[in-house]
Order: C-alpha cells, then structure tokens, then sequence
C-alpha cells in the first residue's frame, strides 16, 4: 500500500485516536489522527517551539497524546476540521510526512515548521480574510494609549463594533497604511465615522516592516505591563486569528507617523444624515468611500 493510499484509508474510518502510518521506514515514523475536532497526521516532536498556525480548515500545531496506554509524547501535528475534504487533505499529509531522499525533507520540516506552513499557505492561498498585523499593531497602541487614560477602554473590533475601541467619553476608529507618502483611507460603511453623543476619534498610522520595529508579541507586553489582563488580551487576539504561537505575532513595524483627528462636522464623513430624510436611499445597504487625509488637521501621538 502506497503513503497516499494508507493516509485516506485511515482517514475513510471513523474511529478516532492515533494510529502509526505502516508505509513508512521506521526512523521516519508518523501517525493519522482521528480526533473530535478533526483529522490529520503527526510527527513526533521534541523541541520547545509553540507553533499554533490556522489556514482555512487546517491547523498546525504541537500538541502531546498519550501512546501506548501510559507514554505521553509530543507531536507536530497537521489537522483539518472540514469532514469533506478527507480526499485532497491526504495529499497535502502525504507530503508531509514523507521523508524525501536520505530524509531531507523530514530534516527540512522539523527544523523550519513555519517555513514550510508558509509555502504552502502562499501556493494555495489563504482564503480566510484576517487582519494584516501592522492593522492589528495599530489598534493594540491605540488600545494601550486609551486604556492609560480610562481603565474601562474596550477593544470593540473583534466584535463587529462600529468603532475600534470604545471608552466612556470617547470612541476611537483605528487605520493604517504601509504607503509612506501617501495618507488615504478606505471607511467601510456609513457608521464607521458616525459620531453619537461621544467624541469621536480616528487614529492613523504609518509603518513600515522592519527587524527594528514593534509585533504585536510587544505590544502584548506593553499592554500587560500597563495593567492589561492577559488573558484577556489573548482571548481578544485569537478571535482574529493571531492566537498564541502565531508567527504573524513576530512581525515587526517600524512606526512612521502616528496621527490623531476629531471627527467633527468638519471632517469630511458620510453617514446616514449625508442623505434626503437621514437615512440611505432604498435598496443601498452599504456607503464604502476613501478619504485624502492630507490637508485636514490633525496632531501627532
């Protein structure tokens, strides 16, 4: 029986556990899952790294199982949740469990994990939309300035609120860009920018990428630091998609320029009062627009 064709038989039975993949030489050994939460292979495992990556339905992760009644090992371990894709999965497990010549590959995966998560993310491409880093960079030092000031300043982003943060007297709408010399912004929708009884905010900033700069793994600490919960904040992070072990949380920004502007009546906006009886014509459900920021007023934070 060939790699492939073992992983999908394995895969085609429901019962769940761990189970070693027979077509494989001995000193190359892995293993097809079968847990509540997906399916998948796995490698044994010994170094410390914490790896958690997410693509699509896939996950790669470390992970310890108990063998052989009473033996606790770790593992690398490569799962899918999505039931109907046990076919092509197999494929993509097949390549990543098999040694290659003289166990090249192995060596290649075992020491460079996220090397290869990226190449295959990049080759497939990821069709989960989360936010970029230096974005969520962003929000986390807005989040930081606001809660020095108000102890009760809310990250709202991660549930679909219409600002960013929200405090008690203000709330406060977060955008970035790694365009040096330029300074447009994109609002999606028409209570984005819409002010209610508080006062209303926009932040922007600019970065660029660089081994000098800010992740969010250090805007983590700064947070907790200044008194942020910590598992809060983690909790917050992984609702999208950067939860820990993330390599997306090493990333570094360079911070360029970091604005401040009060959305008042005089900062170009438009919301549902924009239109004829304050409210959106019939059968429009979304206004989306840009805004030249060069040339309003603002002050630096």
């Amino acid at each position: 029986m060939t790699l492939l064709s073992e992983i999908r038989e394995h895969f085609a039975a429901e019962k769940r556990g761990i189970r070693v993949i027979e077509s494989l030489p001995e000193n190359y050994s892995a293993n097809t899952l079968r847990l509540i939460d997906g399916y998948g292979v796995a490698i044994e495992y010994n170094r410390a790294d914490v790896i958690s990556e997410k693509f699509a339905s896939c996950r790669l992760f470390v992970k310890e199982f108990v063998v052989n009644s009473d033996e606790v090992k770790k593992y690398l371990v490569l799962l899918c949740s999505n039931d109907s894709l046990r076919y092509e999965f197999a494929t993509l497990c097949a390549q990543f469990v098999a040694p290659g010549v003289g166990g090249e590959d192995r060596k290649l995966l075992l020491d460079n994990p996220f090397g290869w998560w990226e190449k295959w993310r990049e080759l497939l491409g990821n069709i989960i939309s989360i936010k970029d880093p230096y974005s969520v960079i962003a929000e986390m030092m807005a989040l930081e300035k606001a809660y020095k000031k108000d102890n009760t300043a809310k990250w709202t982003a991660i549930e679909s609120g219409s600002h960013d943060i929200e405090c008690l007297n203000e709330d406060i709408e977060v955008k970035s860009s790694l365009k040096k010399y330029e300074a447009t912004i994109t609002i999606t929708g028409q209570h984005q920018l819409k002010k209610g009884q508080k006062r209303l905010l926009l932040y922007f900033c600019k970065f660029e990428k660089s081994r000098d700069g800010v992740s969010i793994n250090d805007m983590v600490d700064k947070l907790v630091q200044g008194g942020y919960d910590k598992e809060l904040i983690e909790t917050q992070l992984e609702k999208i998609g950067y939860e820990l072990g993330s390599s997306s949380r090493d990333a570094k920004y360079k911070i360029l320029e970091k604005r401040e502007y009060e959305v008042d009546e005089h900062f170009p906006s438009i919301t549902d009062e924009s239109f004829k009886e304050n409210h959106l014509p019939n059968a429009v459900i979304r206004v989306s627009y840009t805004v030249d920021l060069d040339g309003i007023e603002y002050n630096l934070w």
